[in-house]
């Protein structure tokens, strides 16, 4: 199949629909260059005034502060100094830690300049293990060859990366241009009793005390799992997808909560952090955790109220003030759906990279993904357009910033000098996709794409995975590894991409085996605070994700936003002593439901329905049981059943539709 080429600057599509890679990338985009050169430009100066104090000066202190600029600590291997030349690459070291961790990028002109001063100050005084004053002339050329050959090291490392993804660019023109767009099979699974004591581990999760945070994994609030707000976000989006696709028709204990799990977000806490990180990067005190920059919670909390929003119709956080933040000396910081999606457009509008800082200075492209996404999906929600205002800036980010020339995404981006580094948070430091919608609502174009090329390769390992199904279960072994910050070994995120991988290539019988497989060799039998699953708590919320999200997943639901349920729905009941894990109407007329115990068994419970047909007789049928009642005028009718164990029915009109649905 021949591949359609645009001229130089446009969007390159195939026959076959799908963006093609620019042939002719750039090695940087024009923002990160402008950037790199600010600093290439700045270091110059610095080896210019640095060589002529050196070449100019017999002087030792002048020499020793010429080195030092050419290289951080140079002037101590000047003076005869290595102890002190092995600290000074200690404590820059420590600086890289403290960059990446906390955004400290102006650090580096004391890490770099206070050597040099000692360095002068010390140039005729004594050392540890030399003479008073010597100097050592060999330190100059050694001096400049640190210098070229870290900077050298740095230049051919990326040259050869790009070189070596420019070369894969026609190969995988011809596979994207020759591919068939990957359709995702669209069905409603039936929960299991494992995703029933799942719900129940949530439920307690959400609904404990407000001030009480157990079964959480506490530790650093900056980076990682232990990060408290991405186990609220992850368990809340996974929730959410349970609410939509499994209990439409029950919504007011889901409902409840998704809510909490929101509203826990306020908690000081959680957000205290920012104060730290706000002042020692941006040298701002404001604790206000959303107002500046911070995309690393105000995205994500803004995706977890719309995934809300759009699975329950609930509109408690539409309300002014709902969410309010509220710092150690009695400030108050109050946000509300609308505010935060507001905060999170108007960061975007003022950075001319088209994306903005979690941490100072960091711009990460997941986390810019989940404000692209949560903008889109409030616009959905809402009918408002913040969305198309950044839309544009945001897709020249994506594509003519960070891509890289395989179709490849780093996962940070420097916006002090324009460069990305791998961190150590994702293998390669790179990705195809990413968010939890993987682009399909704010790129589609992009989403075919990338789509492609992470799942390159994975329909037929997992059609060889058929084979392996057995009684059921996948017989394979996946292997524990640890969790970054946790110190907890798991399988379950190695299951859980099985069973991504699996369903986004149709294989949904082998997605089936390895939830099987999963739930017996992870599980635990343990309920809250213990988890049903031997996994830390974010990764517990990210497997939700994926397990959960059929038929409707993230980016589905984000897309339709809310629909009132069709059918029957079961409005009230025991919330404390009954656990409703399914209520759907696939026809509009019936409703099929499974209850069970929350706890102890609890016997008879009044369960209230309503948007029954008025004046209508119904039938609800259990296994050896069947009830029938009329309905009242208001179409509201209660029920008592015994639930002891967990108890699977039907509730449907007698005698057929009569034409209800058509008048609704």
């Amino acid at each position: 199949m021949a591949t359609v080429i645009a001229p130089l600057g446009e969007a390159r599509v195939a026959p076959n629909g799908i963006l093609l890679l620019p042939e002719r990338p750039r090695r940087i985009g024009p923002v990160s260059l402008r950037l790199l050169a600010r600093w290439v430009v700045l270091y110059a100066v610095m080896g210019i005034v640095g060589t002529l104090l050196v070449t100019l000066s017999n002087s030792p202190r002048a020499r020793a502060g010429g080195l030092s600029l050419i290289f951080p600590g140079g002037g101590f291997l000047y003076i005869a100094s290595v102890e002190l030349f092995v600290l000074a690459m200690a404590v820059f070291a420590l600086w890289v830690v403290l960059w990446w961790g906390a955004g400290v990028f102006w650090a580096l002109a004391l890490v770099w300049s206070m050597p040099g001063l000692v360095a002068i100050l010390m140039a005729d005084g004594g050392r540890i293990f030399t003479s008073m004053g010597e100097t050592w002339a060999a330190a100059i050329g050694l001096v400049y060859g640190l210098a070229a050959l870290s900077g050298g090291t740095a230049v051919f490392r990326i040259e050869r990366k790009f070189r070596r993804k420019r070369a894969k660019i026609p190969e995988i023109n011809a596979y994207l241009a020759s591919a068939l767009p990957i359709e995702r099979k669209v069905i409603a699974e039936e929960p299991t009793d494992f995703d029933a004591e799942l719900l129940r581990w949530l439920y307690d999760l959400a609904l404990q005390p407000m001030d009480q945070f157990k079964g959480f994994d506490w530790g650093e609030q900056i980076h990682g799992p232990t990060c408290v707000r991405y186990q609220l976000n992850m368990n809340g989006y996974g929730l959410a997808l349970y609410a939509a696709n499994y209990l439409p028709n029950c919504p007011q204990p889901v409902e409840s909560a998704l809510a909490s799990l929101i509203e826990r977000v306020t908690d000081l806490r959680i957000w205290s952090y920012w104060r730290t990180l706000n002042l020692l990067g941006n040298f701002d005190a404001n604790p206000d955790p959303l107002a500046r920059d911070n995309i690393m919670m105000s995205a994500y909390l803004l995706e977890q109220i719309n995934l809300y929003e759009a699975a329950t119709g609930g509109k408690r956080f539409d309300e002014p003030g709902s969410l309010t933040f509220v710092w150690k000396d009695g400030r108050s910081f109050p946000y509300d759906h609308h505010t935060i999606a507001e905060t999170v457009q108007r960061n975007y509008q003022k950075h001319d990279f088209g994306f903005f800082p979690c941490e100072p200075g960091w711009m990460f492209t997941q986390c810019n993904t989940f404000g692209a996404q949560g903008l889109k999906s409030c616009d959905t929600l809402h009918g408002t357009a913040r969305w198309p205002t950044v839309e544009k800036a945001w897709r020249r980010a994506l594509e003519h910033e960070m891509l890289t020339p395989d179709g490849n995404l780093p996962h940070i981006r420097s916006k002090i000098i324009g460069l990305s580094f791998d961190t150590g948070e994702v293998p390669g430091g790179e990705y195809y996709v990413i968010g939890t919608n993987g682009f399909v609502d704010i790129a589609p174009d992009i989403a075919a794409r990338s789509n492609l090329l992470a799942l390159r390769g994975v329909p037929e390992r997992m059609a060889d995975l058929r084979s392996k199904i057995v009684d059921g279960e996948l017989d394979i072994e996946v292997p524990a590894a640890p969790e970054r910050n946790t110190l907890i070994t798991t399988a379950v995120p190695g299951w859980t991409r099985i069973v991504a991988g699996a369903r986004a290539v149709g294989e949904l019988d082998v997605a089936r085996a390895a939830l099987r497989r999963m739930e017996r060799v992870c599980g635990t039998g343990q309920r809250w605070p213990g988890r049903p699953l031997h996994v830390g708590a974010q990764n517990m919320g990210s497997h939700l994700v994926v397990r959960w999200a059929l038929p409707l997943n993230p980016a589905a639901l984000s897309l339709r936003g809310y629909e009132a349920p069709r059918g029957p729905v079961l409005r009230s009941g025991p919330w404390d002593r009954v656990l409703v894990s399914l209520a759907r109407s696939a026809d509009g007329v019936s409703l099929d439901f499974a209850v069970g115990p929350r706890t102890a068994p609890a016997g008879i419970v009044n369960l209230e329905f309503d948007s029954l047909e008025p004046n209508r007789e119904y039938r609800l049928s259990t296994a050896g049981y069947v009830h029938k009642f009329t309905a009242g005028g208001d179409g509201r009718a209660v029920v008592d059943l015994v639930v002891d164990s967990l108890v699977r029915g039907r509730l449907e009109p007698v005698g057929g539709s009569g034409g209800w649905e058509t008048m609704r």
